[in-house]
């Protein structure tokens, strides 16, 4: 059986799984998966994208930040000299960057293929996904263009199994944020990562408030309860900073 029938065999079988939506089985295969995306990102570059989409489409259903096979990295490093601009910005949020080789030149490549891909659908989210990943990385920061970071500042949605989301709120990334002194990439950034999903280091803290950002302001919660006792309804509507004691029973 040649390659290509093979690697449509897959496909098809990976496409019942993605509707399935059974995510278990979807990781029990991710070996043989991972080994159909170089074959996919070169029909990708010949016009056919359907192998690469399916192949997308099984990491996010793997729920699994961590879907692709770890010795997919050696190749990994050469896909944008064999594939799409799309390609290169769809298939590297999957990648880990601390397996990858030749990082200095992909950076460069990946930031190209960023500006040359539309921003539609999931390539906000991709792009801004793969820059925090760069990020982490912290022999890397200095050769990510400045414009790169501009892309924040799109604040597209990132679900909680990214693992840019995860590893750019360490204190490197914050203090490199911090320097491009640039409110609104600021404000962008602390909007995408600051979640109940993950968290920033303490000393993260003390560095952006050592550097002159205003405290934030106590919560204020709104007391919708109705107090009967009160003949005033304009007292009703109160806002107060805790309920009363005993309350949250």
């Amino acid at each position: 059986m040649r390659v290509g029938q093979v690697a449509s065999l897959i496909t098809q079988k990976l496409n019942v799984m993605i509707k399935s939506e059974d995510w278990r089985l979807i990781r029990s295969k991710r070996k043989a998966v991972t080994a159909l995306l170089p074959y996919a990102v070169r029909k990708e570059r010949d016009g056919q994208p359907e192998m690469l989409d399916t192949f997308l489409q099984a990491a996010i259903a793997s729920r699994d930040r961590d879907f692709t096979w770890r010795h997919i990295g050696q190749y990994a490093s050469g896909i944008p000299h064999e594939t799409t601009p799309r390609a290169i910005v769809l298939v590297l949020p999957h990648i880990y960057w601390g397996r990858l080789t030749d990082r200095e030149a992909l950076i460069q490549r990946w930031a190209a293929a960023a500006s040359e891909v539309p921003r539609i659908d999931e390539v906000p989210q991709c792009v801004v996904n793969t820059l925090l990943q760069i990020a982490s990385q912290r022999e890397l920061l200095s050769h990510i263009p400045a414009d790169a970071w501009l892309r924040l500042t799109e604040r597209p949605s990132l679900p909680p199994n990214c693992r840019g989301r995860d590893v750019g709120t360490r204190t490197h990334v914050v203090r490199a944020v911090r320097a491009l002194k640039n409110i609104e990439i600021l404000k962008s950034y602390l909007l995408l990562v600051w979640s109940e999903w993950n968290y920033f280091p303490s000393d993260s803290f003390g560095n952006v408030s050592n550097h002159g950002l205003p405290a934030p302001r106590p919560l204020c919660i709104p007391d919708r309860r109705v107090n009967l006792s009160l003949s005033n309804s304009s007292e009703r509507g109160s806002s107060t900073l805790l309920p009363p004691s005993g309350d949250n029973r």
